[in-house]
């Protein structure tokens, strides 16, 4: 799904386009890469960069602040069965959830947001509340 201004908030410039260099924090420190695509995830845009790593977008230095979230009742069924078949396909296939910066672990943490936020009473973000 292709993430357009009414899905999330727009800055000056955001959200980087592809071929732009971003970057982004991580435990080792800050690091770059090229943008090969945005996509909309269940919550947040996550950026494939171009050697194959996926970087959630509150990760990306510039991000707005706070990063805007998908009202998880945007989210169709035919989407969340779509998410809900690639990850057991990836674990059927051996991925291992643990790299941060690969597709398993990227899906995994959206997923498990938006089933936090889909069941959740207070949808508000803790940050949003203050």
């Amino acid at each position: 799904m292709k993430p357009s201004s009414d899905d999330v908030r727009t800055g000056p410039k955001w959200p980087p386009e592809q071929g732009q260099k971003v970057a982004f924090q991580t435990k080792e420190g800050v690091k770059e890469g090229i943008v090969k695509e945005v996509r909309l995830g269940l919550v947040w845009r996550d950026f494939l960069l171009e050697d194959g790593r996926l970087i959630a977008e509150h990760k990306i230095i510039g991000c707005p602040d706070p990063p805007m979230w998908r009202d998880p009742d945007s989210v169709s069924p035919e989407e969340r069965k779509a998410w809900e078949e690639r990850l057991i396909f990836m674990a059927e296939s051996g991925m291992d959830p643990r790299d941060r910066e690969k597709a398993f672990w990227a899906d995994l943490t959206q997923y498990m947001a938006y089933t936090y936020l889909r069941f959740s009473k207070n949808r508000e973000r803790p940050e949003d509340a203050a």
